[in-house]
């Protein structure tokens, strides 16, 4: 009867894993470039790849995702604000290089644009040679304290933070680093576009058709584009020197023509392979992508129930015989793409041809807004809006079904505890009126040990002081103190000059790091957990917590650091 009560139970599971499968999730990214822009640059970069690679990149995002550009010199400023592709120029990445580096302050500047949106995917991309150098010493390392401390909010905030540096001649040119705390990827000049390519597709699954090369005679390339109906392709080619190219067997209606990027524009192509010929120097190496429009129609169907929500299948076919599914094919078969519906976006993936999206409950209608191929490489420019009517659900087959359920556990159980009386003590048998009591609360307070000694640092970052101010990290160094005893947070506060009160919190050894107590009513979290009150955390090396005041005018992140002493 045992095992009889395992296996209903895990139909039940799996029962419940399958009608949960369709979750909605948001699919809009928010990319921020921070670009060294000073005069060292021009060593690092003196043909300027770096702009060519923010133009090609704006080329490949999808029209919805947002992406700002902060350039640094003496000062930072935004070359362009956080705004949707769709709604600027891509002219805006041609500045030059000149004065001192302050990339402290663009890096800050960047957190502050991604930090009020927490449902989003958000990245920082910093590119420079590294260098952090300002007029007066005592600004320089203000600059480098200003940038560890975006990069620990970054972290606080789960900002993923890639650091580009760019070497020129070999020679590095990186003069702090910032591993500890960012993924730091280390690339030459020219392979440059190459790391930037990598990224962006890669990691951000930015749009892109990756073309088999058929033809490498030399001086000749022939590409192929595995798509059919297409309105409009735009082919790019990055190339890790500069060299020419050109379209020879059918003539493009437009061409950017820069140095290490060409971009070949393409209305209404009669053929889907292309042959170019080339001029590069010897070990260029060249990258084919592509960008198509594709016509269509959609075809779409209903499918929905209480448990998992309504399913919208989404088959775009060929307006001219409305059967030829576009998408179809193994190409296709397995890969992303989004679908914006009643301004929600929400990835999907295709599967013989047709859409599958899981979506919310909007009601008796939805507006199919837009279907995002871009993530293959291709725009849908048919009818990419439309006005659905959801179905009436019947919901007596499931009430049914899970009312069976339930009347087969409960006599399941009723005759496994008739057959086994012993087992399952019952209240009127075997426990009396005066053995009852409410569960024990497990303690989380801590049993100090004094055998642990303090060891290390704490870095306290004020991110908002009660005047909405930031002020630089200080450090409070553990092996000033004599005993093991507990320390209050207002007391490292103090030690380290700030005028905050933080009262409740208290700060004690461990075996490997710290404990951090709460007994007070100010939010304190760890990874984006919460630290209740009556609540205690285990800090480690690079560990941190963050804590605002109850009236939420202050705040802090706190840092431990398992270092020795000086």
């Amino acid at each position: 009867m045992h095992n009889f009560l395992v296996k209903i139970f895990n139909v039940v599971l799996i029962f419940m894993a399958c009608i949960f499968a369709f979750a909605p999730v948001g699919e809009c990214k928010e990319i921020v470039f921070v670009v060294n822009a000073s005069q060292s640059m021009n060593d690092s970069d003196p043909l300027h790849i770096v702009q060519e690679s923010l133009t090609w990149s704006m080329e490949n995002f999808s029209e919805d995702d947002e992406v700002a550009v902060v350039a640094f010199k003496d000062t930072a400023k935004i070359i362009r604000p956080l705004s949707k592709i769709k709604n600027s120029s891509n002219e805006i990445f041609r500045f030059e290089y000149s004065g001192l580096s302050n990339a402290g302050a663009a890096l800050l500047q960047a957190v502050d644009m991604l930090a009020p949106k927490f449902d989003t995917e958000r990245n920082i991309i910093v590119i420079s040679n590294g260098e952090i150098l300002l007029n007066d010493t005592a600004e320089t390392l203000k600059s480098v304290e200003n940038f560890r401390a975006g990069l620990q909010q970054a972290r606080w905030l789960n900002i993923p933070v890639r650091i580009i540096n760019l070497r020129y001649g070999g020679n590095a040119q990186n003069y702090y680093s910032f591993a500890e705390f960012a993924e730091e990827i280390s690339t030459s000049q020219t392979e440059f576009m190459t790391t930037i390519r990598t990224i962006t597709h890669n990691d951000f699954e930015t749009p892109h058709v990756n073309l088999s090369i058929t033809n490498r005679a030399a001086g000749a390339l022939s590409v192929k584009v595995p798509t059919v109906h297409v309105k409009q392709l735009k082919i790019l080619l990055l190339s890790s020197n500069g060299g020419s190219c050109e379209l020879k067997n059918q003539k493009p209606d437009a061409v950017v023509n820069e140095k290490f990027l060409k971009i070949f524009k393409i209305n209404s192509p009669q053929t889907d392979e292309f042959d170019f010929a080339v001029n590069y120097p010897q070990g260029t190496g060249l990258t084919f992508d592509a960008i198509a429009e594709v016509e269509g129609s959609l075809q779409t169907d209903w499918s929905s129930s209480i448990f998992s929500g309504n399913a919208l299948e989404i088959t775009p076919v060929d307006v001219a015989d409305n059967q030829t599914k576009i998408l179809s094919g193994e190409f296709f078969d397995g890969k992303s793409v989004r679908v914006k519906v009643n301004d929600q976006i929400i990835r999907a993936q295709i599967h013989n041809g047709t859409i599958t999206v899981g979506i919310d409950d909007f009601g008796k209608e939805i507006a199919l807004q837009k279907i995002f191929f871009e993530d293959l490489g291709l725009i849908f420019t048919g009818d990419d809006r439309a006005q659905l009517e959801m179905p009436d659900r019947n919901y007596l087959p499931w009430i049914l079904a899970v009312a069976a359920i339930l009347t087969i556990l409960t006599l399941s159980q009723r005759l496994y505890r008739k057959n086994h009386p012993s087992s399952l003590p019952t209240l009127e048998n075997n426990i009396s009126d005066e053995k009852i009591s409410p569960p024990v609360e497990v303690k989380k307070s801590l049993v100090h040990n004094k055998n642990f000694s303090y060891k290390g640092e704490l870095v306290i970052g004020v991110t908002k002081n009660p005047d909405g101010e930031y002020l630089a990290p200080r450090t409070f160094n553990l092996f000033r103190l004599e005993d093991s005893a507990p320390i209050s947070l207002n007391d490292v506060l103090e030690s380290c000059g700030l005028e905050l009160n933080f009262y409740g919190i208290t700060i004690s050894p461990s075996a490997n790091g710290v404990y951090v107590e709460n007994f007070s009513d100010c939010p304190l979290v760890k990874l984006n957990n919460p630290i209740g009150k009556g609540d205690c955390v285990e800090l480690r090396h690079e560990d941190s917590f963050g804590i605002a005041s109850v009236d939420g005018k202050a705040e802090l992140i706190v840092t431990y650091r398992s270092l020795k002493p000086n």
